[in-house]
């Protein structure tokens, strides 16, 4: 049996190539009732499309797995979250595990941090270990856990995404799934990907397959992607990878589906903080202000030229017959700087801060630490001949409100 066919019979009928508009937000009510269920506290294999694992699955998973940690959060409340998370990197015997912010935040108030929060660490053998709350950032909804342990632990291999998938009917697809990348990985709609997750007691590893989709999720977070992959809430946080066993980005749930924050975000995220942590003395350093980062604010919502409808993308194609690749603009908030600059509904973003621009990634990836900051966009615009400059100015994200 070929791969695309065993892949196909482990998948619901799901079209990764369908693009919805933005689901509304789930009612309070209705999310705790979710939380509270015994459905989400249960393994993967409670979806019956994660029982029957394929061999390219059961590979990926394997290679990866050494790195997937349990975690839990307490407060004087009680129990925060059972989720999952990914060990990174190590520095002597300290190695930091990426999961989700989730696993800090008050079971009365979702967007506040528990007081005095208590994080322990389940390793792949079932040692547990003492984590310290090193970083976190409630918008990418990610964390940073410091443990210790008195010898190096297996880190996961971490590879970047690519999402600028040229329109050029010259080129066919061909398919590389299984071929290793060295440094980057070319992420295609429809492109088989796995959730993993390590259960509390016992520490069993859990995968969940499924497909890369270019649908929209409920959260605020633009530069989250979707997956078809069936996780529960021990899943959050733990790695999302390729058949390669490689990490391309951090799992959150979605109701069906799974969001997940791309590993290239999750890693500029950490390395910002890195970098700024090691220029603050201590004592600033434990100024909570100081663990969050300015977030840039563009004022649109925009989505990959290869996502739009083939009917529109013809029409850019005839008048602009170079251009194969790039960001075309959804949305304009009203009066936001995006506006301002005179950016509409339907244009193609090619450059930003001087640099080209062939996919939602890369934009995301130039507006880092650029808030505040006067910069040039270059549009291609169906009613124009030539490319359009504009200059228009990174605002702040605001702070998210309490919910």
């Amino acid at each position: 049996m070929s791969f695309r066919r065993h892949k196909s019979q482990c998948e619901e009928a799901h079209n990764p190539w369908e693009r919805e508009p933005k689901k509304p937000r789930c009612s309070r009510e209705v999310i705790q009732k979710l939380e509270n269920s015994n459905l989400m506290r249960q393994k993967f294999n409670v979806y019956p499309q994660n029982l029957h694992l394929d061999i390219y699955t059961k590979k990926a998973a394997l290679k990866a797995s050494p790195s997937v940690v349990s975690l839990e959060s307490h407060s004087a409340e009680g129990v925060i979250l059972q989720s999952s998370g990914v060990i990174i990197e190590n520095v002597n015997t300290c190695s930091i595990v990426l999961t989700s912010a989730n696993l800090l935040k008050c079971f009365t108030s979702r967007n506040f941090e528990a007081d005095d929060v208590k994080v322990i660490v389940h390793l792949s053998s079932g040692r547990s270990l003492n984590g310290q709350i090193e970083a976190y950032n409630f918008y990418y909804n990610i964390a940073a856990i410091k443990i210790q342990s008195d010898t190096q632990l297996p880190t996961a291999s971490l590879v970047q995404l690519k999402d600028a998938i040229t329109v050029d009917p010259c080129k066919l697809h061909v398919d590389v799934s299984l071929v290793p990348h060295l440094s980057s990985f070319d992420l295609v709609p429809g492109d088989a990907v796995i959730a993993l997750g390590r259960f509390i007691e016992p520490y069993d590893i859990m995968a969940a397959p499924g497909e890369f989709s270019i649908d929209s999720c409920q959260y605020d977070c633009k530069e989250l992607f979707m997956a078809s992959c069936r996780i529960t809430e021990c899943g959050i946080g733990g790695p999302l990878i390729n058949l390669n066993g490689e990490v391309i980005g951090i799992c959150l749930h979605d109701g069906v589906y799974t969001a997940f924050l791309p590993i290239n975000i999750a890693s500029m995220w950490w390395q910002h903080y890195k970098k700024y942590r090691r220029n603050k003395d201590i004592k600033r350093r434990r100024n909570k202000k100081n663990r969050h980062l300015r977030l840039p604010c563009l004022g649109m919502e925009a989505t990959n030229l290869y996502a739009i409808p083939v009917r529109f993308a013809e029409r850019i194609i005839q008048k602009f017959p170079d251009v194969l690749k790039g960001v075309i603009v959804d949305k304009v908030v009203p009066g936001s700087s995006a506006e301002s600059a005179g950016i509409k509904h339907g244009d193609v973003i090619i450059q930003f801060a001087g640099k080209k621009i062939e996919s939602l990634l890369e934009l995301f990836e130039s507006t880092w630490n650029k808030v505040g900051e006067s910069v040039e966009v270059t549009v291609l615009r169906t009613s124009n001949d030539g490319p359009l400059h504009l200059s228009m100015v990174v605002n702040e994200a605001p702070p998210e409100p309490a919910e």
